[in-house]
């Protein structure tokens, strides 16, 4: 039973394999030209059918026509998918429909016979698959043709030639054009009311897309009026003491130090924002993956947040594997790693801890950065990584920006990576940076690049 399925499945993927190669794919090819193509597939099928009906209805004169029509959409079918050239081919099958019906008409039974559906369905396809001033002006051809037809017809009745033996030929004939043309305008429809729900969900997409993008501006614009104007407000003051007290030289000292503090704060803030504005912006940031040594590159990034760690008594310890190495960008790292750290220094008690070190599998090198700080609540954990969190101050009140874990994340992924948090007010915070491994037999040949210890 599961082998017949199996070659069922497999046949009907195959079908729709080479229905998609005989259309043409919805990523490369206009609706309109897909209904084209659906069409001429349909009528290259259907006419052979529609001869031997005429053979057996007693009629087969009109396979002559049916031979010149064939022929004719073989003709355009190739001339528009395999040519690209929709227009023309539109054109030549629309010129030869019009130029057809009225032959069929006069001999196939006029008024009582096929040619009413059959002109239906060709204006059905005219408004479908043309620009809507050519279909404009091929349907009122075929109006105003129409009415000259029904005229003559109504006028002369002896023109018109009842080609069949019986009733029974009328009728068959009939209903399959009845049924063809039933077919043809259900398939159009399709197309059309599918187009139109795509067309719905890429609105709805492009809305969705423009409501996150606004919000990014309303948050930026946030940053930007509050946090950044609260330090450059107390650096003002600061400066503003200096200048108008005389000061004892310990309080200057004091003050330039809280100074120097607010400006480092305000640094980073700038530097986050303006890197993660910049991922933003069309082209964003370029990523240049290459073997990266996990305890270099930590070690070089501990370096920088050192003296942000003594100001509190923080102890780093750096117990990362010295032979791990991971694919990664080594600019791209190290933002993401300064960004937790100066996070683990930013919610950690003075006094505290904060241990870095890494755990590898067959083909995954992971980095932990720890602390045994505040931790975080759990009803904010959730949204750290988004737009949406909210930017806090630290245990000695460091403000942050509210970008940094956000950065961490979308630079991460932009390097094949992940991060992930575990978190507790009682244990404090750790976050995971996983990264593809290089195989320690490929590793052992690569010099370490003195740029990861700068």
């Amino acid at each position: 039973m599961n082998t017949k399925s199996n070659d069922s499945i497999s046949m009907l993927n195959a079908l729709s394999k080479l229905h998609t190669k005989l259309v043409g794919p919805a990523d490369t090819t206009s609706v309109q030209a897909r209904i084209f193509h659906e069409v001429c597939i349909m009528g290259i099928l259907a006419l052979p059918v529609s001869f031997i009906v005429n053979l057996f209805v007693g009629v087969p004169y009109l396979n002559i026509m049916l031979i010149s029509i064939f022929l004719i959409i073989c003709l355009v079918y190739y001339n528009s998918r395999y040519h690209n050239n929709l227009n023309s081919s539109v054109q030549l099958f629309t010129f030869f429909s019009n130029l057809f019906i009225p032959i069929n008409y006069f001999f196939n039974a006029g008024i009582a016979g096929p040619t009413l559906l059959l002109s239906l369905l060709s204006v059905v396809f005219t408004v479908a698959v043309m620009p809507r001033r050519r279909a404009l002006t091929w349907i009122t051809f075929s109006v105003i043709s129409m009415f000259i037809i029904f005229y003559i017809d109504y006028a002369n009745p002896d023109l018109i030639l009842n080609s069949y033996p019986d009733r029974a030929g009328l009728f068959m004939d009939l209903l399959s054009s009845y049924l063809a043309t039933i077919v043809c305008i259900i398939v159009v429809l399709s197309y059309l009311i599918k187009s139109q729900q795509s067309e719905n969900l890429k609105a709805i997409e492009a809305s969705v897309a423009l409501r996150e993008a606004n919000d990014s501006k309303t948050k930026l614009l946030s940053i930007l009026s509050h946090d950044l104007r609260s330090p450059l407000n107390s650096i003002q003051g600061f400066l503003e003491i200096l200048i108008d007290f005389d000061l004892e030289e310990d309080e200057r000292k004091a003050i330039k130090a809280k100074l120097l503090k607010e400006t480092k704060g305000t640094q980073d803030m700038l530097f986050n924002l303006l890197t993660w504005t910049k991922s933003q912006m069309d082209g964003g940031v370029k990523v240049n993956l290459v073997a990266v040594n996990l305890h270099q590159i930590i070690e070089s990034c501990i370096d920088v947040q050192r003296t942000a760690a003594l100001e509190k008594a923080i102890t780093i310890n750096n117990k990362v594997d010295a032979e791990v190495f991971v694919k990664a960008d080594v600019d791209m790292l190290k933002l993401v790693i300064r960004n937790l750290l100066n996070n683990a220094i930013k919610f950690t008690n003075t006094g505290g801890e904060i241990a870095t070190s890494s755990e590898v599998s067959s083909v995954t090198g992971t980095l932990i950065i720890k602390d045994n700080g505040i931790g975080i609540e759990e009803n904010k954990a959730a949204r750290i990584f988004t737009m949406n969190s909210e930017s806090t101050y630290g245990t000695n009140n460091e403000k942050g920006v509210g970008l940094g874990l956000l950065l961490c994340k979308e630079f991460t992924e932009l390097q094949d990576g992940k991060i992930t948090v575990a978190t507790s007010p009682k244990t404090g915070t750790a976050f995971s940076l996983h990264f593809p491994l290089i195989p320690k037999s490929i590793s052992e040949g690569i010099a370490i690049d003195p740029t990861m210890c700068k």
